[in-house]
């Protein structure tokens, strides 16, 4: 059996303790809800609501729990990527960057990503093979109505990307289009709900409070059967207390009351616990994702959700509040890949966003790509046994000619893990020792680039899907 090492951040006592605290928050304290058919819902099934105050009990909690699957399968539209939870291996799952607005391409300047950008970050995703799906950028192009953009830019999803995507609606109107095209792409409803190759993501407004666009997620998934990574994104200090501690408590907090509204609507519907934790910088007040306190509170949050409840936790695993591809940048993100890589964590996400997830750069998701496969090789741990050891040879003591040419050398020396973009002390191509890691990164992505576009869709199904998307802007403009 392998062992691996692994960061607990609490006792017993004090997860026992967490729990309680999270509990009785959403016991006495309550959520704030403004969507009237999910009150009703909740109503019925044994939560007191008080005009928009949501109270839950002890039973709906325990019962919603235990209403999460233990093991589940997201999808992905090539049935080449698909994620089945817990991960087989005991490793776990990456996803590129959710929600930056910027792009920083290889050559020129940053700008507001467009469709072109988007198009060619899924094709760039899909090569990457330690990147195991995509989540939408905050795509802005003019050339389309903005009211209706992520529609457009699903479209693009839908169209490329090979791997399981993560859709965050812009507004609650949009989320019925978003779940349409995906049911039409899959097939029809009933074949989404058995094979979901898309996962939506629902968030609080921390504390406990969920404006009607996150409840209308929460609710419009569970009547159609689409698992949600339900998510938290507080910011210690502003709006959630400043230690990581408490940061941690509301987070948790905020993220099981939606596990425990979407066991109600729909029990049994896989969920992924989403709790992306920020700081602020008290002198600036800027916004950190990659301070090194709040790491310690995404381990708590890990450790609550993997541990406490046996729910499959997720988090940021890369990133950096840089704005370059620097040296800040790279010590951020190798820091925080290497702690978090050693929680009980399902899903560590976050590849390829600079400037405190903000910004998406090919290069960087390129670079990423290797630190993850790094981060996946120390999460599996090593085995001790006789024969790992080596212990017969070494016991035989005839070790003069070194182990060059040994058996056990021959058996093992590809289990190494060799980050391709590194250099490892020797010339693959003419000046290679001269190149550094950006300029060696370059030469992957335009290798990646020069392949073929992948096509996911038939001419018909892309026809259907696009009359959605036309249909979608038509009403979200008006």
């Amino acid at each position: 059996m392998k062992g691996r090492i692994k960061y607990d951040v609490l006792t017993d006592a004090e997860l026992a303790l967490f729990q309680n605290r999270i509990e009785t928050l959403l016991i006495k304290r309550g959520i704030h809800l403004d969507h009237p058919q999910l009150k009703e819902e909740l109503a019925q099934a044994g939560c007191i609501v008080d005009g928009d105050h949501v109270y839950f009990t002890r039973e709906v909690i325990d019962q919603a729990v235990a209403n999460v699957p233990k093991t589940f399968t997201l999808y992905s539209p090539s049935r080449e990527h698909d994620m089945t939870f817990p991960h087989p291996t005991g490793s776990f799952y990456t996803r590129t960057c959710t929600g930056a607005p910027n792009y920083l391409p290889v050559e020129g300047e940053k700008h507001y990503a467009n469709l072109w950008d988007t198009a060619q970050w899924f094709h760039l995703a899909n090569a990457m093979e330690h990147v195991d799906f995509i989540a939408l950028p905050s795509t802005c192009d003019t050339s389309v109505p903005g009211e209706a953009i992520d529609v457009y830019t699903l479209e693009k999803a839908l169209q490329i990307s090979k791997k399981h995507i993560w859709i965050q609606p812009y507004e609650s109107d949009n989320t019925r289009y978003l779940i349409e095209m995906c049911q039409t792409a899959a097939g029809g409803a009933d074949a989404l709900r058995e094979k979901p190759f898309v996962s939506f993501i629902s968030c609080s407004v921390p504390i406990l409070k969920f404006k009607y666009m996150d409840a209308e997620i929460i609710y419009q998934c569970a009547k159609a059967g689409i698992p949600v990574q339900p998510c938290a994104l507080p910011t210690a200090g502003a709006n959630t207390p400043v230690t990581a501690q408490g940061t941690a408590l509301a987070a948790c907090a905020d993220v099981l009351a939606q596990i425990v509204m979407l066991q109600i609507l729909c029990p049994g519907l896989p969920v992924i616990a989403t709790t992306l934790l920020f700081s602020m910088d008290m002198q600036t007040t800027y916004t950190l994702q990659s301070n090194t306190e709040i790491t310690f509170g995404r381990l708590i949050c890990m450790q609550v959700f993997e541990q406490g409840y046996g729910i499959p936790c997720h988090s940021y695993g890369t990133g950096t509040d840089s704005m370059q591809l620097d040296g800040q940048n790279m010590i951020e993100r190798t820091s925080l890949i290497h702690m978090m890589a050693m929680s009980d964590a399902s899903v560590l996400g976050g590849a390829g966003q600079l400037e405190t997830a903000k910004t998406i750069s090919p290069l960087q998701l390129i670079i990423d790509n290797e630190i993850f496969g790094i981060a996946k090789r120390l999460r599996a741990g090593l085995e001790i046994t006789d024969e790992t050891l080596d212990f017969e040879e070494l016991l035989e003591g005839a070790d003069e000619d070194g182990y060059l040419m040994s058996e056990h050398t021959m058996d093992h020396f590809r289990e190494i893990h060799r980050p391709m973009l590194f250099y490892k002390g020797y010339v693959r191509e003419e000046n290679d020792e001269e190149r550094d890691l950006l300029e060696r990164a370059r030469m992957q992505y335009d290798k990646i680039m020069a392949m073929p576009t992948a096509e996911m869709l038939d001419k018909e199904t892309a026809a259907a899907i696009h009359e959605v998307v036309e249909r979608a802007a038509a009403e979200l403009v008006r």
